[in-house]
């Protein structure tokens, strides 16, 4: 008796598709010949095809043979056959045969409405604004629950578990449905349907298990982490055709790098997308089945290192300038002053604001951390002004209907601004703190100041910023001014 290693199969088949000849690539799942075919780009994942391809020329036929000759064994057995003499790939395989590439399929764009808390003569309720053109559809009228203001057009109802409920598969048919953030909602289950109203549910889709939202919400998860985790568990559920939950969660290491690097061949992710999935996916197996998945040995995609974009000083005056609402001012400038993130500022309080000490207290900020940062005198000015005509009430910039100040308006009116003032510069909201920072440093701020002042956990975060700064840099005499011309 003797043992022998015998490669891995390779099979060659010539397919046809839109006019063009190719020649895939039929193997079972073996991670070496992954990472060889992602280092070649001639051979590609067609979606059309589902398979690994090369077009078919002579040149190509002759250099597969030589990219996995210390691999696999390459079999041009089935290379004129077609579909029906197609070689047998393993059935616990999750290949190109069985994923799925249009895995969630969205409803049609819907309009939203907004579903805020407000108390009245010591009664609690939930309402939206909406005036129904057409009459009021059947499925509001029939939930028996729903009340109308004519003075201020506002729908609403008693703020219980039930009606809430009620209410939501009412609207949903109808509108997104979007939770205002003074609007708390415990209720795992009534969370779930929300984070899922996006989707086309047909009898093969996947909903996400409740014991993962229910330890991301024990375990005090941020609301958007818990939206994100979620919507790239319920990707990865629904991706796989024909394969139960039981299936799946059997999974290990091979099928989650095997669904990634499918993901990076029919997609344009990026690094930070995909490592969101990769943690997202760990957790999930460490909740539902009690499954430590070896995450190290999982490949994540490195990052790009790239700098952050900074807005100069001149810029953000232009910027503030041409902003004639004493209220986007204010937003905009506090922010930049005081090296806010945006989810920062809509969560500030009128208390929050300590304008005898020059300082500004953030609450619960990124990692759950409380914080103090600095606070301009010219913003002190800017904000006592504010305050004395808008008179905010339970945080410091409020909604048109109270409750906090939307995220997505703060980002409408830095667009609207740049645009106004010519600011060329690519940029967002978060740029400003950006700018914040940069700006400190070159100013001769101690990096361990601005550490604190932004919030980070580690100085290897802050230190970015030196790289930013172009004060030391422009100091320095190039070897081309010392060439006589």
């Amino acid at each position: 008796m003797y043992k022998t290693t015998e490669k891995p199969i390779i099979y060659l088949n010539k397919v046809e598709h839109d006019g063009r000849k190719y020649v895939r690539l039929l193997f079972k799942k073996n991670q070496k010949i992954l990472d060889r075919i992602a280092q070649n780009d001639w051979v590609e994942y067609n979606i059309n095809i589902n398979a690994f391809c090369m077009i078919d020329s002579e040149v190509n036929m002759k250099y597969v043979f030589e990219l996995f000759n210390d691999l696999a064994k390459v079999s041009i057995l089935y290379l004129n056959y077609k579909k029906s003499a197609r070689p047998q790939i393993s059935p616990n395989s999750i290949g190109s045969d069985n994923y799925m590439t249009k895995a969630l399929i969205k409803r049609k764009e819907m309009e939203k409405v907004y579903l805020f808390p407000f108390e009245e003569e010591g009664n609690k309720y939930v309402g939206f604004k909406y005036i129904f053109t057409k009459g009021i559809p059947e499925g509001v009228e029939r939930a028996y629950i729903f009340s109308f203001n004519k003075d201020t057009g506002i729908w609403y109802f008693t703020a219980k578990r039930w009606h809430l409920n009620r209410a939501i598969n009412a609207l949903m048919p109808l509108f997104t449905i979007m939770i205002n953030n003074d609007l708390t909602i415990n209720d795992i289950y009534i969370r779930k349907t929300l984070l899922e109203q996006s989707y086309k549910k047909g009898k093969d889709f996947i909903s996400c298990p409740i014991a993962y939202l229910e330890y991301m919400q024990l375990h005090n998860y941020s609301r958007s982490t818990i939206a994100t985790y979620h919507n790239m568990i319920i990707r990865y559920l629904n991706t796989f055709k024909g394969r139960s939950l039981y299936q799946i969660d059997k999974f290990g290491v091979e099928e989650i790098d095997r669904y990634h690097n499918i993901w990076l061949q029919t997609g344009t992710p990026s690094a930070s997308l995909i490592n969101q999935s990769v943690n997202a996916i760990k957790l999930y197996y460490r909740v539902i089945n009690d499954k430590l998945v070896e995450i190290k040995d999982v490949h994540r995609p490195l990052r790009n290192k790239l700098l952050p974009t900074v807005y100069s000083r001149e810029e953000v005056e232009r910027i503030l300038a041409s902003i004639d609402n004493q209220k986007h001012k204010a937003m905009l400038f506090l922010i930049y002053s005081s090296g806010l993130r945006i989810s920062e500022l809509i969560n500030i309080r009128p208390a929050d604001i300590m304008f005898d000490r020059k300082m500004v207290a953030i609450r619960s900020g990124k990692g759950r951390k409380d914080r103090y940062s600095t606070l301009a005198y010219s913003a002190i000015e800017m904000l006592l002004n504010y305050i004395k005509q808008y008179t905010p009430q339970n945080y410091l910039f409020e909604g048109q209907f109270g409750g906090q100040y939307s995220s997505t308006s703060i980002r409408n009116i830095l667009h609207a601004a740049k645009k106004k003032a010519g600011v060329m510069t690519k940029g967002s909201v978060h740029t400003l703190r950006h700018s914040f920072a940069t700006h400190l440093l070159e100013n001769g701020t101690d990096l361990r100041y601005i550490q604190e002042l932004l919030g980070h956990s580690s100085s290897k975060t802050t230190e970015i910023y030196t790289h930013v700064s172009t004060l030391n840099i422009s100091k320095i005499t190039s070897p081309g001014d010392l060439i006589k011309l």
